[in-house]
């Protein structure tokens, strides 16, 4: 991969649980005008253990690509699971791309790290829907994206203009700037872990 000029799209699924409703998500028509209108030259995802949700959902996305769409076709990779994803995390930043990851908080953290624009989507299929609360909570604070299996395109689209707001970090919260914290102080209150 050219790395000078790509811009790259990481999708993570998470570890403990198949999340194939967003791998489909990722290659619904939609998306993948959004991701090809905002400049994106390649899409990674992390599949897991649903190696044949993205070979067929890429499959589509490639016939779209080649036959409706006056643009570049996105160049598709897949990767099984594997500890630790900082290369990817860092190949999404240095290519000025976007990471769309499950809602579970070591890959929201993980992310974060990286300082990669992020668009997280709860898995509302998970027991008690936690994933949601989590994912409303760093919205609200303008610390990452939240989108929904249903139309990520959007999320996409707003993706570009949210990383000029990413830029201005920390994020303006509850009226008062707080430059001095660093991040995980900053985390720790919006979510209420502080005393």
């Amino acid at each position: 991969m050219d790395e000078e000029k790509a811009k790259v799209c990481f999708v993570t699924t998470g570890a403990t649980a198949p999340f194939t409703d967003l791998i489909k998500a990722v290659f619904k028509t939609e998306a993948v005008d959004a991701l090809q209108k905002a400049g994106y030259t390649h899409m990674l995802v992390q599949y897991g253990t649903a190696k044949d949700v993205f070979e067929q959902s890429s499959l589509n996305a490639l016939r779209h690509m080649d036959g409706n769409t006056p643009r570049k076709p996105i160049r598709i990779e897949g990767i099984d699971f594997k500890q630790g994803l900082k290369d990817e995390f860092k190949l999404a930043r240095t290519s000025n791309g976007l990471v769309i990851s499950h809602a579970g908080s070591g890959s929201i953290l993980e992310a974060l790290r990286y300082d990669v624009p992020l668009i997280v989507v709860p898995n509302d299929r998970l027991l008690h829907n936690h994933q949601a609360e989590l994912a409303k909570a760093m919205a609200a604070s303008n610390y990452l994206l939240e989108g929904n299996t249903d139309n990520l395109a959007p999320s996409i689209a707003y993706s570009e203009s949210f990383k000029m707001k990413k830029a201005q970090f920390p994020p303006i919260t509850s009226g008062k700037h707080r430059e001095t914290e660093g991040l995980e102080a900053i985390m720790d209150a919006e979510l209420g872990f502080q005393d």
